[in-house]
């Protein structure tokens, strides 16, 4: 079910946040920082994330009312399913090897790993699941109304999350380049960087610290 990832991710934010220094002195600042009623004022971020994930969770519900279906459909449905766990397993993988790394020096380049092949596989492997599990709910659904609704509720839902993570992606490599772009080290690194977003000028957003 995606209560899985959805929970995964929110234990491990929420452990980063009370554990590692780094993470604790950002949510401090930002909440220094904050202006009075600021608490209020968060409620259309925290009401337009809520949406984002109900929209990723249309093709579970899909999934869930569909009949039984053979041949291609099934194949199909299955093979989604499959790397939507392989998404799953890449992203916890990710987020726990850098975890490790970085303990003893924060301010290391991960290369290790999947970060040998993959720059951002905690990303990556976050657009693979919720790109395999609307495959998954769309092989599945009827042919009716409700599924038209839903499948195109999953889409928008899909669009909002690759958005965001590209977003981070982007931010990331432009922090990657930033600071270590003279260490001979990042220079040989060839994992895939991922899809980014065209370069604006300016320094790198902090979307990639709070995601």
């Amino acid at each position: 079910t995606c209560a899985l990832p959805i929970s995964r991710l929110c234990l491990f934010l929420l452990w980063r946040e009370t554990s590692v220094p780094r993470f604790q002195k950002l949510r401090e600042k930002i909440e220094r920082s904050a202006p009075t009623g600021s608490r209020l004022n968060r409620a259309p971020f925290v009401a337009g994330c809520s949406l984002l994930y109900y929209l990723m969770s249309l093709p579970v519900v899909m999934s869930a009312r569909a009949a039984p279906v053979a041949g291609l459909r099934a194949a199909a449905a299955k093979t989604a399913v499959g790397l939507a766990w392989a998404g799953f397993l890449l992203a916890a993988a990710g987020d726990a090897y850098k975890s490790v790394a970085k303990r003893s020096d924060p301010s290391a380049l991960v290369t290790g790993g999947p970060f040998a092949l993959l720059a951002h596989p905690n990303y990556q492997g976050e657009q693979l699941l919720w790109t395999a599990s609307t495959a998954a709910g769309l092989a599945l659904a009827p042919l009716s109304w409700a599924s038209a609704a839903s499948a195109l509720g999953a889409l928008v839902g899909l669009a909002g999350i690759n958005f965001v993570l590209v977003q981070a992606t982007t931010g990331l490599n432009a922090r990657h380049r930033a600071t270590y772009g003279d260490d001979p080290k990042f220079r040989a690194w060839t994992a895939w960087k991922g899809v980014e977003f065209a370069a604006t000028p300016g320094p790198p957003t902090g979307v990639s610290e709070l995601y």
